[in-house]
């Protein structure tokens, strides 16, 4: 009678410890695609304010805001290499250079193509403006 006992116990406890690894596992994986997600969120805004508001326009107050906050995000969000393209391109706005956005362009783009499960593309982002 007693083994029975200590095998209902064992079931238990085996189930409980089953289920306390079960809820971790799938709350660390929750917690993984939610950062994933903000940061693939705020860096495609971050590629588009760069790609629409900032290449090719004429300088201005918003101009410069939106580069502020571009960096700013993908000092928060982008890889190793997209913040160090970022901090170049403070250095060179902050200093008065041109600057070149294609190599920072390019790395967000691959990243969150990678992200969402695209195919690479090659070369550089193609330009379409219209002029008044």
């Amino acid at each position: 009678m007693d083994l029975d006992y200590l095998k209902i116990f064992t079931a238990i406890v085996l189930a409980v410890l089953g289920w306390l690894a079960g809820h971790y596992l799938t709350s660390q994986r929750d917690k993984k695609n939610k950062s994933r997600e903000i940061s693939v969120k705020h860096l495609i805004d971050a590629y588009l304010i760069l790609t629409t508001e900032i290449v090719q326009r004429p300088d201005s107050e918003s101009k410069n805001r939106k580069i502020e906050n571009v960096i700013s995000e993908i000092q928060l969000f982008g890889s190793k290499k997209q913040v160090e393209l970022a901090k170049i391109l403070a250095d060179e706005v902050s200093e008065g250079k041109n600057f070149q956005l294609d190599f920072l362009i390019n790395s967000l783009r691959d990243d969150l193509r990678k992200q969402i499960n695209l195919k690479s593309i090659e070369g550089n982002v193609r330009w379409l403006r219209y002029h008044d």
